[in-house]
């Protein structure tokens, strides 16, 4: 079996999901993970996909000729990052430069992100924007929890930071 990890972008429409999806089981494959969305009027996805040695030049070539869309294709790696796995949101103020500032810290942690979604909306009562980012991260052993909350809420005083163990 082989792992391959496909990146796709293009127009969003109806339909393009099952087109993957038909696509795979077509070429013997198995969806094994995935990330999409659509935005700025732009599908936008990554899909880990599992395939017989055999049927995996035959399902690259058709995933790279999906019309209107951009692939990138690599093999999987199988190496994931050891540590405990935490979820972190972090809510603020919308301004410049709030995820620059986050994944400074978890860098200078050593600290892996695993998965990254953000959004920005108006808050309920005032309509102030709002900007919440929540991940999955890897902690590494030696890191501890508060020394990671302490360094965040240090950013500013309207970042709300919330750390749960995964």
């Amino acid at each position: 079996m082989k792992t391959l990890v496909a990146t796709l972008i293009g127009p969003d429409k109806t339909g393009l999901v099952k087109q993957l999806a038909a696509l795979i089981k077509q070429h013997h494959g198995s969806w094994q993970a995935s990330a999409m969305s659509e935005l700025a009027g732009h599908f936008a996805g990554i899909v880990e996909i599992r395939v017989p040695e055999e049927h995996s030049q035959a399902l690259s070539r058709a995933l790279t000729q999906l019309p209107e869309f951009q692939v990138q294709l690599v093999e999987g790696q199988g190496k994931a990052p050891q540590g405990q796995s935490l979820t972190l949101t972090v809510t603020a103020n919308d301004r410049l430069g709030i995820i620059d500032e986050v994944t400074d810290i978890l860098n200078s942690l050593n600290i892996s992100v695993k998965t990254l979604k953000t959004d920005s909306h108006p808050a309920p009562v005032t309509g102030i924007m709002l900007f919440e980012a929540q991940s999955t991260l890897i902690l590494p052993h030696g890191q501890t929890l508060g020394d990671l909350q302490a360094r965040l809420e240090a950013l500013s005083d309207d970042l709300v930071v919330d750390i749960d163990i995964a």
